[in-house]
């Protein structure tokens, strides 16, 4: 027998989750095959620098690089979900609350290796998963400064696309897998174990969400147009901008807004009490920074998820 060949519980894992794998592997070739030939149409689109029909065509093209972006962008966004819900629910607790685990560990298989087979299966296919729906991704976001309908690609901060950017997808992907046999090895109920697999994973992708912009420190500008983030970053993530008051103080335009008065009263020259603008923004060299730190504290959630799947497995059956 070839020495790659699946041997053991991992040959039995993989011929009961069959259907599981070839759908996975449908979704990934068709996910990919949209971005790129997104990518190619409105490539061409760019090479045409006559309006006209040329200029019609781009911006259709571009509508569809558009679609296919987003679709990516989501589909590596759901992905730890689909990741979680399988690794809790079917690859896990449906084996020990149906008992087909006894099967396994009578046949000289011991708890441990039981559960690091299926681990291991789960996070190697959706971490090959992950990175190739991010690579593909980054290569269709290539661009030089003259391929005008490309560079209408979404921004690199937005939640859309972010996560499928770099490493952060690999991450969540990772703790998916933990946090799914950790809830399967807790609950041991194959809908309980799913439901409780994706609040845990679905919350903390949440949360990160919406502290990613405090994870590395912000650009601290002020001052007239020389101050504008654009200035200095071709696609800055501006996470906050105002107006300085005579006082010091700080006031952004979201509370002026609340405050019952448009934007332009807030603005320097139009009241006394606005003496300068000030922003708080990450330029596109923050970009690897914010991703390895959010993908390492996520990695360290996973890491601890793990070892308390395989203590408490080992405290229920030695």
């Amino acid at each position: 027998m070839n020495a790659l060949t699946p041997r053991g519980p991992a040959w039995v894992a993989i011929r009961q989750h069959r259907p599981a794998l070839w759908a996975a592997l449908l979704l990934t070739v068709l996910s990919v095959g949209c971005v790129v030939a997104a990518r190619v149409w409105v490539g061409s689109a760019g090479a045409m620098v006559n309006c006209g029909k040329g200029c019609t065509y781009g911006t259709t093209a571009s509508g569809w690089f558009r679609w296919a972006e987003n679709y990516v962008g989501g589909a590596a966004v759901l992905l730890p979900l689909v990741v979680v819900a399988f690794t809790a629910g079917p690859l896990i607790a449906r084996e020990l609350e149906s008992g087909m685990y006894r099967l396994a560990w009578t046949q000289s298989v011991s708890p441990a290796r039981w559960l690091t087979v299926r681990l291991a299966g789960a996070a190697v296919i959706a971490t090959a998963g992950a990175v190739l729906l991010a690579a593909t991704l980054r290569w269709s976001r290539s661009y030089s400064q003259d391929d005008v309908f490309l560079s209408m690609a979404r921004s690199w901060s937005g939640r859309e696309v972010y996560p499928a950017l770099g490493v952060t997808v690999v991450g969540y992907v990772l703790l998916a897998v933990a946090v799914g046999a950790l809830a399967a090895v807790l609950l041991r109920r194959t809908l309980l174990a799913m439901a409780a697999g994706l609040a845990a994973t679905g919350g903390i992708s949440l949360f990160f969400a919406w502290v990613r912009p405090n994870l590395w420190p912000v650009v601290k500008t002020e001052g007239g147009a020389e101050a504008n983030p654009f200035t200095a970053s071709s696609d800055p993530w501006i996470v906050r901008e105002g107006v300085v008051l005579a006082d010091g103080s700080r006031m952004t335009y979201q509370q002026c807004l609340d405050m019952g008065f448009s934007k332009s009263p807030c603005d320097p020259g139009t009241t006394p009490t606005a003496a300068t603008h000030f922003y708080e923004y990450h330029p596109e060299s923050h970009f690897w920074p914010l991703q390895l730190v959010e993908t390492g504290i996520v990695l360290v959630l996973a890491a601890a998820c793990v070892f308390a799947a395989f203590k408490v497995l080992g405290r229920r059956h030695g």
